[in-house]
């Protein structure tokens, strides 16, 4: 197959990668992942940089399916731009592979992500960021068991909201003591009451 072939046929193929219906558009992603691998990676990546929010969903979900291998693109990826879409798109590829391969450790380059996103108060990397601690068990229990504390209300409201889906011993001393702690803002209690009464 000549390699204008080879362009044409992958063009048609990405077309319904695109395709809101979705045996259609998992149909080309296996064959993509299977015969273009590196060049669709490579556009699935620069599609996180695109206006069209369709397309950052359809691949932040595709790049979620690469697995660990592409952690380290987004890793690069997120240190490079100064664009908050960006940077909620790399968070949220990070959350699907998370979810997609089960994932409890992540790598130090990714951590330091994590850590360099915490210094972020923007409201979208702020709720991106404490989706994908709640599902990276204890290590993601405990930096949200200190975000809870956060002075920024929506940093602290969603950590509460978090630790409350995945409560334990450690968990329940720390809200008994939110519960007693003057310093808290009621709004932070009041979450924690009112799951208590449920």
């Amino acid at each position: 197959m000549s390699s204008s072939l080879e362009i044409n046929k992958y063009r048609d193929i990405y077309q319904d990668f695109l395709n809101p219906n979705p045996h259609i558009h998992s149909k080309a992603i296996s064959i993509l992942r299977k015969d273009f691998e590196v060049k669709f990676l490579d556009n699935l990546l620069t599609n996180l940089e695109e206006e069209d929010l369709f397309i950052r969903r359809k691949s932040i979900l595709a790049l979620g399916e690469f697995g660990e291998e592409v952690l380290n693109h987004i890793v690069r990826l997120y240190s490079n731009t100064n664009e908050k879409s960006v940077k909620v798109c790399c968070i949220k590829t990070i959350l699907r592979v998370v979810v997609n391969f089960n994932l409890k450790e992540l790598n130090k380059d990714v951590m330091t992500l994590i850590e360099l996103a915490l210094e972020d108060t923007s409201p979208e990397i702020t709720l991106s960021l404490i989706s994908l601690l709640r599902q990276l068990g204890i290590k993601g229990r405990d930096i949200l068991l200190e975000t809870c504390k956060d002075k920024d209300l929506l940093r602290a409201k969603a950590s509460v909201s978090a630790l409350l889906e995945m409560k334990d011993n450690v968990v329940d001393d720390l809200f008994a003591e939110l519960l007693n702690d003057k310093l808290i803002d009621p709004m932070i209690k009041d979450d924690i009451l009112r799951h208590e009464k449920i």
